[in-house]
């Protein structure tokens, strides 16, 4: 048992060439070559700046000990230093030859991949929506697709403001703490894996209503086939999978104009009788135009999933690409969903569809040319590839976001290991094709519970994204954006969506048992892989309570090291915050941040400065300050010669062997000159 009223560590050790040169000429020794002028001007900044007069040499602590049976000498770092760190032009040249070796794709691709999602959700939300709203079906889907004209603009405003991969996690990971943002990404994690597998077996369902299949092929095993499949093709890297994305998009758009053509040839040359007989229907007993109409609102809003979906890639776009891509998915949401409904409530009787209502374009497709069954065909192939691109648009998303999870060191590294070959993140693929799978299993196939998850998740995703914008307002008002919504309509927007998710629940009370069930299995995942550390200290204060083991010290000593050994191995992750003011307050709000955010017992405190005489002079008095009242951090202080542009960052990331995601920054405004998503990952974390 160790005394906990004094535990000290010895300064550290490693110290780059320069600085130990440094600190060799700062001692007068003889014989020395004559200092270079980075090692003269780091010599000038220290004596500018004002000495404290700190006389211990080690870092201690009179707090009482939370494990009073067992050592915390562990907890405890060691004090920081001060040192000057020197680029070449070569250094700062690498981030542009990165840079320009990234393929980025245009605005078709990128409206592909959403877009398919976005244009094969009319197959199967219209039959649902006509149950709910019967004759009022029309009304309520160009309802819809008015409240997504102002959503465009408040997913642009998050995406341009924080261009990022990781949708609503990244913009709340910059605009408040890391377990909210985990708690999104869980949310969006099972918006996609739902889509995965939605997607996938209602394909196979599709071709099975239409097809007669092989006996030993059943529609589990198709599925399992397309879900394969399509993870192979994710695995090809995103401009290769975006070219498939772009041919089955434009295969369905050619499709539903098709049946759109001949539906309203068929209007005009039959009449409007079959229209006239639905409107004459009455409405059901105890109900009301307005409430069906909210009911098929709130269904109808299914016919909208992709629309969130751009910003998961929002780094692999051209430059100015994203809000081409919103408008262009606005337009054949306009296009397609109010326009297709309206033709099946003027040509095929409501009954029908209620009797059909997951397949209720096809049967459009068969009224629409007079009871042939070519278009039916047609429609029915169309529908299996693009409900297969669903697959596809769902891994795309969760690589987007996994891959920034394990950045922000939320889920392992491994996960950002690429194919040599193909450059994909393809273990994250293969761990969602794993997951997919299993869940399928789970279920026997039967995907009704995870319909409810899906519609419960993707409304959840969509109100997060009016939430950000509300909490960037209020938090990151300087970060330059392409537009910018008012609160009001913000505000408003975001209500409308969370009415709909209660009326989804009110609808059908069981899609909220199975959303909380399927969530907390994530959310428990997600939560332990950010509470490591903590989970950690509690095993080993757990141990420490358990005095029976302690009467065999072998086995107590060996417990002990191994619990200290992993809790080490999780705070030796470095971080820096880059700091351009000497304000204790300033520099203190950061550093309390960093400590309920990360488990890290090291920060260094970056300053990047173009004269000498801007340094503030009190810089070094305030970080031995702010390392004197962390006694479980070590803050160094790095002074750095140049500009604050993303080549300096990039090389300041690789020099001090920090990844940019473990880099913090105060809000930068337009006159920083470049966008925050240069930046690679830097997190914002004050105002």
């Amino acid at each position: 048992m160790s005394d906990s009223s004094s535990k000290l560590k010895s300064s550290p050790t490693e110290f780059s060439n320069k600085e130990k040169d440094c600190e060799s000429i700062s001692s007068g020794k003889a014989g020395q070559q004559p200092p270079s002028f980075a090692e003269s001007e780091f010599q000038h900044i220290r004596k500018r700046q004002r000495s404290d007069g700190r006389g211990t040499l080690l870092k201690y602590s009179e707090v009482p000990s939370r494990y009073p049976n067992l050592s915390n000498a562990w907890e405890f770092a060691g004090w920081g230093s001060t040192y000057y760190m020197d680029f070449e032009l070569s250094d700062l040249q690498v981030y542009e030859e990165e840079k320009a070796k990234k393929h980025l794709i245009g605005q078709w691709r990128a409206t592909s991949i959403a877009g398919n999602d976005l244009i094969a959700s009319v197959l199967y939300s219209i039959g649902p929506c006509v149950v709910q709203s019967g004759k009022y079906a029309p009304i309520s889907m160009f309802l819809i697709s008015l409240l997504m004209y102002p959503m465009k603009r408040i997913i642009t405003e998050v995406a341009t403001a924080l261009p990022l991969n990781g949708g609503t996690y990244n913009a709340m990971l910059n605009s408040a703490s890391k377990t909210s943002a985990a708690i999104c990404a869980c949310c969006s994690i099972l918006d996609y894996l739902a889509t995965c597998v939605v997607s996938a077996s209602t394909a196979s369902a599709y071709l099975a209503a239409e097809v007669t299949l092989p006996h030993s092929l059943t529609p589990f095993i198709i599925t399992i086939i397309i879900l394969v499949a399509f993870s192979l093709i994710c695995i090809l890297g995103l401009r290769e999978s975006s070219t498939i994305t772009l041919s089955i998009f434009s295969f369905h758009a050619l499709t539903m104009l098709v049946v759109l053509i001949t539906s309203f040839a068929m209007w005009g040359k039959g009449g409007s009788q079959t229209l006239i007989d639905n409107w004459n229907i009455p409405d059901p007993e105890g109900s009301n135009p307005i409430l069906m109409i909210a009911k098929g609102v709130c269904i109808g809003l299914l016919g909208v999933t992709g629309f969130e979906s751009a910003e998961n890639y929002i780094e692999d776009l051209k430059p100015g690409t994203f809000p081409k891509v919103m408008n262009n998915m606005f337009g054949f949401l306009m296009v397609l969903n109010m326009p297709m409904t309206l033709c099946v409530i003027a040509l095929v009787p409501i009954p029908i569809v209620v009797e059909n209502a997951a397949n209720a374009v096809s049967e459009l497709g068969e009224y629409a040319v007079s009871g042939s069954n070519w278009l039916r065909l047609w429609i029915m192939v169309d529908a299996v590839i693009v409900l297969c691109a669903g697959v596809l648009t769902g891994l795309i998303g969760a690589v987007g976001l996994v891959q920034r999870m394990a950045n922000d060191g939320i889920l392992p590294r491994f996960f950002l290991i690429r194919n040599r070959w193909t450059g994909s993140y393809q273990y994250i693929v293969l761990a969602f094709l794993v997951l997919s799978i299993t869940l399928y299993s789970i279920v026997g196939g039967d995907t009704t519970s995870l319909s409810g998850v899906f519609a419960v998740a993707f409304l959840g995703s969509m109100s997060t994204f009016g939430v950000t914008n509300i909490m960037i307002k209020y938090k990151r008002y300087r970060l330059p954006r392409l537009n910018k919504t008012p609160l009001s309509v913000t505000v408003l927007t975001t209500g409308i969506l969370v009415a709909s998710l209660i009326g989804n629940i009110v609808i059908d009370p069981l899609i909220a048992e199975y959303f909380v069930i399927y969530f907390a299995v994530v959310l428990i995942v997600v939560m332990a892989m950010l509470k490591r550390c903590w989970l950690w200290k509690l095993a080993y204060w757990l141990f420490g309570q358990m005095t029976c083991f302690h009467r065999y010290p072998h086995f107590s000593e060996k417990t002990e090291l191994y619990i200290q050994k992993r809790i080490q191995n999780i705070k030796s992750c470095k971080t820096a915050l880059f700091v351009k003011t000497a304000e204790p307050h300033i520099i203190n709000k950061g550093l309390q941040y960093i400590k309920d955010n990360e488990d890290t017992g090291h920060v260094k405190l970056v300053h990047i400065y173009k004269d000498i005489e801007t340094i503030p002079e009190e810089l070094e008095t305030t970080q031995r300050f702010i390392d004197e009242i962390y006694p479980k951090i070590q803050v160094d202080l790095v002074f750095v010669k140049g500009e604050f542009n993303p080549a300096t960052v990039d090389t300041i990331s690789r020099q001090l062997d920090i990844s940019k995601a473990m880099m913090f920054m105060s809000c930068p405004s337009e006159r920083l000159g470049y966008s925050f998503g240069d930046f690679d990952g830097v997190r914002i974390i004050m105002l």
